[in-house]
């Protein structure tokens, strides 16, 4: 063992010199007796903090808060005055440059009988604590925003519900941006991390200082705000940062806007763990998605009850998808002249194990809420697909029979979607020219710009395109010549007493000849009774569909048909001729209008 109260070998310098630490060795009034190679090199700077506090000194001790240490606490002093200090985390400061040196100290006091007191050991642990640091911000915070992440919410949020405060004094805001995924789509992913660099930005900037915004992950944030006075201010804050969100954002000379939905769920309540407070912020987000014109939403407990239904709806109808629940029926599309089928239309069915048969109307809201519509609308154009050209190798008489699919909104949204299309006509074997596939108006108020180029690839390739539901979103009526369709089918709601209400009748000639204009065809949809019939004639609309015509069919009854042992339920009694008591205000000069027509059969 070293004597270090009388060292005086060479040969025990040189051990103290090749040691990794730096050794110091003072007296009793903290003179320098000794110090090795590794104090020499990167400690000299700082010996004189280590044992006095000197306002005009270019160093100081901090502790491991990063606070001052005072001068009985400074560590040459405390191993002289006989205390033995274990590996303590320090931080050695010089001022003049702001350079931190992280070192871990130990030391004591020296054994009587010599000049020296007391001996530190420093060990240089900068670039641990850097990688420390590093491993903490990767755990704790987002790469791409620098907010805290989801994990660094759970630690804020559980410790708040430690402490307790009164009712709705705290609230924790969920909020999901809308139609990002589009940006992502049409822009690039470069963009769209920009976006959310700026959206993350306006969010820290838009909450109060006490506040804590975070992103949980792609594009989804939450903030949870303290010291409120009221369910009231919760719900300013949420209009704000919906207003800071969707505010244009200029990247790359592009005018990028998105929406926002936002969930409150005011706190602490009877919350006793994170998880269900972000739960419920969650669930009234959903919310919002589901009322039209509402940008947030205020958790109460009803909205559990229903985001439990939800849930157990979206598992039941993924184990539909999974275990070939899913059927397609389909309805035959008419000539309103002599009411011959000219095509069918191919409407999904769910055969539940315990509901029985399910319209689309029991299932579909929760199919696009879950994103499920996606896997679905892809199933139903391959097996509409699949079936028709089938029965066109056994049934001859249906090589010239159309099939017309819906297409969702949200397929739109996904990269390759042609060449998707291509790869179920190549698998089916089936002519896209008999193909009609049904696009709402939404998509294209929506997407008018990007979608255009799609439309395009997929008439080139034959298949036929038609608006949906065309007259429930009058906006784009202006711009309809833009986009390459075969034809429209007029909402259900627009032939409903048609022959009875002025209004309805007038926009119903708007559409024929607007249709006309454009080279287009116009099918009516919900044709259910005789008026609805003869009115249609009269306007010289060319195809309809309907329960006058048929109901939607199974595979089974549409293969009847096709043998020609039964009509598709069409009305023995119907008349083509039929053109009696129509309404009195249809345009005299709209035969003479239409006549002409090339699209005329």
């Amino acid at each position: 063992m070293i004597d270090l109260a009388n060292l005086q070998t060479s040969l025990e310098v040189a051990i103290l010199d090749h040691l990794p630490d730096a050794i110091v060795v003072v007296g009793p009034d903290g003179q320098l007796i000794l110090w090795n190679l590794q104090a020499q090199r990167w400690l000299s700077d700082y010996l004189s903090c280590l044992w006095e506090v000197d306002p005009k000194a270019q160093c100081q001790v901090l502790d491991h808060h990063r606070c001052p240490l005072p001068l009985d606490q400074l560590p040459l002093r405390r191993v002289v005055a006989g205390q033995v200090i274990e590996n303590e985390d320090m931080v050695l400061v010089q001022r003049g440059s702001d350079q931190l040196l992280w070192v871990a100290v130990s030391g004591g006091p020296v054994p009587p009988g010599g000049s020296a007191a007391g001996i530190l050991s420093v060990r240089n642990i900068s670039t641990h604590k850097h990688q420390e640091r590093q491993l903490y911000h990767q755990t704790y915070y987002d790469a791409l925003t620098q907010l805290p992440n989801r994990v660094a919410l759970i630690d804020r949020l559980n410790h708040l519900l430690v402490q307790g405060r009164e009712p709705d004094s705290m609230a924790l805001l969920f909020i999901d941006l809308n139609r990002f995924k589009q940006v992502n789509d049409d822009l690039g992913h470069r963009l769209g991390n920009q976006l959310l660099t700026e959206l993350g930005r306006r969010i820290k900037d838009t909450i109060p200082p006490q506040a804590m915004a975070a992103r949980l992950g792609s594009d989804e944030f939450a903030v949870v705000v303290e010291h409120l006075a009221g369910q009231k201010e919760a719900i300013d804050l949420a209009t704000d940062l919906w207003h800071a969100i969707t505010q244009p954002a200029v990247l790359a000379n592009h005018d990028i806007r998105v929406g926002a939905s936002i969930g409150i769920a005011p706190g602490p309540a009877a919350y006793r763990h994170a998880e269900d407070w972000l739960r419920d912020a969650n669930t009234a987000m959903h919310q919002v998605k589901d009322l039209a014109d509402c940008h947030w939403c205020l958790f109460d407990g009803s909205l559990e009850a229903q985001y439990s239904q939800r849930l157990e709806a979206e598992t039941a109808l993924r184990r539909a998808l999974d275990n070939g629940e899913l059927q397609l029926y389909y309805q035959p599309i008419v000539t309103i002249s002599n009411q011959a089928i000219i095509g069918f239309e191919a409407l999904v069915r769910w055969q539940h194990p315990e509901r029985g048969l399910l319209l689309p109307g029991e299932f579909i809201s929760v199919a696009e809420s879950s994103g499920l519509i996606i896997p679905l609308s892809w199933w139903v154009l391959e097996e509409a697909c699949r079936q028709m050209q089938a029965w066109t190798e056994t049934y001859p008489n249906m090589a010239h029979l159309t099939v017309s699919v819906n297409m969702s909104s949200k397929q739109f949204f996904q990269k390759h979607l042609v060449d998707k299309v291509k790869e179920i006509l190549a698998q089916t074997g089936f002519d896209p020219h008999r193909l009609k596939l049904e696009i709402t108006e939404s998509v294209l108020i929506d997407h008018s710009e990007s979608i255009i180029a799609i439309l395009q690839e997929l008439r080139e390739m034959g298949i036929r395109l038609a608006v949906d539901d065309f007259g429930t979103g009058y906006s784009s009526l202006s711009y309809l010549h833009q986009f390459p369709f075969d034809s429209l089918k007029i909402d259900r709601s627009f032939i409903e007493n048609a022959d009875q209400d002025f209004e309805k009748l007038e926009i119903l000639q708007s559409v024929v000849r607007l249709a006309w204009n454009l080279g287009l065809d116009v099918v009516a949809e919900g044709v259910e009774t005789h008026r609805h019939y003869a009115q249609l004639r009269a306007l010289r609309c060319e195809s309809g569909q309907g329960f006058l015509f048929s109901q939607p069919l199974p595979p089974d009854s549409v293969e009847q048909v096709m043998r020609g042992k039964v009509d598709p339920d069409l009305d023995p009694d119907l008349d083509p001729d039929f053109d009696a008591d129509l309404d009195p205000d249809l345009d005299p000069d709209l035969e003479a209008d239409l006549g002409g027509s090339p699209t005329m059969a």
